[in-house]
C-alpha cells in the first residue's frame, strides 16, 4: 500500500503510525504538532511523553524547538499574534475542536514549562539508560554504575586470557597454530573483532564454513603426508620424461592454458616444493601447479587434437600429482575449519565473560546499555518490565528511526506492541537514508518494522530545496522505479513547498544560466597513445575519490 499523506492536525494519536519523509519535508516541525496535540488533547505530562533520536546534537535540538512551540502557543492563547507560521493557529483549532477549552490549554502548556526540565526527550542510550535506572531490579545490575565511554582495554584484557588458556598455553596442533599465523591472528585483531561482533548483538552471524567440516584434521594430515611422499617419489628422477610426456602433447592441448612458458613455470613450483621437503610449504603462485595434474591434462585435450590422434599425456606422476592438490586442499579445508571453531567459541565465550567483569566492576559501556535494557526485557526473568515501561511512557515518538538496528527496533517493539498492548508509538525517518551502512543503518530492520504498523503516512512537500532541484530529483529517481534495487523501498515523489526561498545565484557562472542538479561523470584514465578507442581504464579510488573532492569544492 502506498503511503498517506500526514496532516499532522488531523492524524489520530493512537496506534502504531509511520511517517516516512524526505529532507526539507519538515519532519521536526510535525514531530512538533504531534508532541503538543499529545500534551493537550491526551494530556500526557512531559516526563512521560518519550521523545528519542539518534544523537545529543539532535536531541538538544529537539528540546529547543519543542520548548519554543509550546512558548509561542501559550503567548497566541494569552491575545499574542501568531505571525505567519501557521502551526500555532492550526493547533489551536484542532484542539478546541477536541473539545479542550483555550484556558485549559494554557493552563497544561504553563504545567509544560513549568517542568519541561524533566522532559523524557533522549537519546536511544539515554532512554535505556534511564528505563534500567528507574527499575534497577530488572537487568539485574548494580545500583551505581561507572560509564566507560571505551571499553578497548577491557576487551582486550578478556581476549588475552582466551589466547593464553586456549591457544598460547594449549597443546595446538601445530597446522592450526601455522595457520593462525598466516592470517595475522592476535589478541588484539581478535579483540577489535569481538567489538565489532557486540555492537550488533542480534546480527545474523554467517560463519563461512569450508565445505570440508570442522572434523578431525589429524586425518587429513596424515593422507596429505602421504601424497606427497608419493608424488615427490614419482617425481624424482621422472622429471625429464615427465617434461617430454608434456611436450610430445602439447599440440593437441589447449594452447591458451598450456603454453611452453605455462608449463615451464608448472615444472619450477613443482620442483620448489619437493626441494622444500614440506607439504605446507606450498610455493607463492601455486596456481599453476594443477597443470601437471593428470585431470586438467586430460580435460584440456582440444578437439582437434583428438582428431590428430593426440592422447593426454601418461605418466604415474601427474596422478600422485592430483591426489597431491586434493589432499592438501582437504587438509586446508580442516585446518581453516578448526579456526574458525575456535573463533566462534572466543566470540561466544568472552562476550559474556566481558559482561560478567563489567558487572562485578560495576562499569558498563555504550553498547551493554542497549544489551541490557535488550536482555532484561526479552530475557523473561521480569515480565513485568514492558508494561511499566509502557504506563511510565504510554506514547513515543522515535525520530531519524531509520538509523535503527534490530536491537533497538526490539526493545521499542517490546514496550509498545507485545503482550497485549499495541498503540502510543511513532516512528519518523527517511527508508532511502537507511542504504547507508556507514550509519549503522539496517534496511532490512526498517521494512520489518514498517510492516508491523498500523498505517503508513509521508510529508510530500520540500520547503527547503529549490523547486527546480526538487522537480530534478523527481525525474532523476523517479525514472527507475527499482532505482533502491530492494523490493519495498521505492522513491516517493516530492513536492515543493510554499515557503518562500531566496533564490541561489552563482556569481561566478558569467551570466550563464546554471542547472538546478549537475550529475558528474568521473573521467577514465587517458589512454596511452595509439589505444584511445579502449576509453582508458576505471580510474583507481583514490584518484576518483580526489577529483570527486575537487568538483564538489569548486
Amino acid at each position: 500500500m502506498p503511503p498517506t499523506d500526514l496532516d499532522v492536525f488531523t492524524c489520530p494519536l493512537d496506534g502504531i503510525r509511520l511517517v516516512e519523509a524526505s529532507a526539507g519535508t519538515g519532519k521536526t516541525w510535525n514531530i512538533c504538532g504531534l508532541y503538543l496535540r499529545l500534551l493537550l488533547e491526551k494530556a500526557v505530562p512531559v516526563e512521560s511523553l518519550l521523545v528519542v533520536t539518534f544523537t545529543r546534537a539532535a536531541t538538544a535540538e529537539l528540546s529547543t524547538r519543542i520548548r519554543d512551540r509550546i512558548v509561542d502557543t501559550l503567548r497566541v492563547l494569552d491575545g499574542g499574534q501568531a505571525g505567519g507560521d501557521p502551526f500555532v493557529p492550526s493547533l489551536i483549532d484542532t484542539v478546541l475542536a477536541a473539545g479542550l477549552a483555550r484556558d485549559d490549554m494554557a493552563a497544561r502548556l504553563r504545567r509544560a514549562l513549568q517542568t519541561f526540565d524533566e522532559a523524557a526527550i533522549f537519546t536511544i542510550h539515554g532512554f535505556c539508560q534511564r528505563a534500567l535506572a528507574d527499575t534497577p531490579f530488572a537487568a539485574g545490575l548494580p545500583y551505581a554504575l561507572e560509564l566507560v565511554e571505551d571499553d578497548a582495554a577491557l576487551r582486550l584484557e578478556a581476549t588475552q586470557d582466551f589466547w593464553r588458556r586456549e591457544i598460547a598455553g594449549a597443546d595446538l596442533p601445530p597446522a592450526l597454530a601455522e595457520r593462525l599465523l598466516q592470517r595475522g591472528d592476535s589478541p588484539e585483531r581478535w579483540a577489535e573483532l569481538l567489538g565489532r561482533d557486540m555492537a550488533r548483538p542480534l546480527a545474523e552471524r554467517r560463519w563461512d564454513d569450508p565445505p570440508g567440516g570442522a572434523g578431525d584434521f589429524g586425518a587429513a594430515a596424515v593422507r596429505l603426508e602421504a601424497a606427497y611422499e608419493a608424488a615427490q617419489y614419482a617425481w624424482r628422477g621422472g622429471e625429464a620424461a615427465i617434461a617430454q610426456a608434456i611436450d610430445a602433447a602439447l599440440p593437441g592441448l589447449n594452447g591458451k592454458i598450456y603454453t611452453p612458458d605455462s608449463v615451464a613455470r608448472a615444472h619450477e613450483r613443482w620442483a620448489a616444493w619437493f626441494a622444500a621437503g614440506d607439504p605446507a610449504a606450498l610455493p607463492a603462485g601455486g596456481g599453476k601447479l594443477e597443470l601437471l595434474t593428470k585431470e586438467k591434462l586430460e580435460s584440456s585435450v582440444t578437439k582437434a587434437g583428438h582428431a590428430k590422434g593426440i592422447a593426454p599425456p601418461h605418466h604415474p606422476f601427474f596422478a600422485a600429482a592430483g591426489e597431491l592438490l586434493a589432499a592438501r586442499e582437504a587438509a586446508e579445508e580442516r585446518v581453516e575449519a578448526a579456526r574458525l571453531a575456535l573463533l566462534r567459541r572466543f566470540v561466544r565465550q568472552t562476550a559474556e565473560e566481558l559482561r560478567r567483569r563489567k558487572r562485578e566492576r560495576r562499569q558498563v559501556a555504550f553498547d551493554d546499555i542497549l544489551w541490557n535494557a535488550y536482555d532484561a526485557l526479552t530475557a523473561g526473568r521480569q515480565p513485568w518490565l514492558a508494561a511499566a515501561l509502557h504506563a511510565r511512557f504510554p506514547v513515543a515518538l522515535i525520530d531519524e528511526f531509520q538509523d535503527t538496528d534490530p536491537l533497538q527496533f526490539a526493545i521499542f517493539d517490546r514496550v509498545y506492541n507485545d503482550g497485549g498492548r499495541h498503540g502510543g508509538l511513532f516512528l519518523v525517518g527517511d527508508p532511502k537514508q537507511a542504504i547507508y551502512s556507514f550509519r549503522s543503518a539496517d534496511l532490512h530492520t526498517y521494512l520489518a518494522a514498517r510492516d508491523r504498523t498500523d498505517t503508513r503516512h509521508t510529508l510530500r512537500h520540500n520547503q527547503r530545496s529549490a523547486p527546480a532541484l526538487i522537480e530534478a530529483c523527481n525525474r532523476l529517481f523517479g525514472a527507475n522505479p527499482a532505482v533502491f534495487m530492494l523490493p519495498g523501498l521505492t522513491y516517493e515523489r516530492v513536492d515543493a513547498g510554499t515557503r518562500p526561498r531566496a533564490p541561489f545565484i552563482d556569481d561566478t557562472a558569467s551570466g550563464a544560466s546554471a542547472a538546478a542538479l549537475h550529475l558528474w561523470r568521473i573521467p577514465r584514465e587517458e589512454a596511452p597513445p595509439g589505444e584511445e578507442e579502449a576509453g582508458g581504464d576505471r580510474l583507481p579510488r583514490a584518484q576518483a575519490m580526489r577529483r570527486a573532492a575537487l568538483a564538489s569544492a569548486d
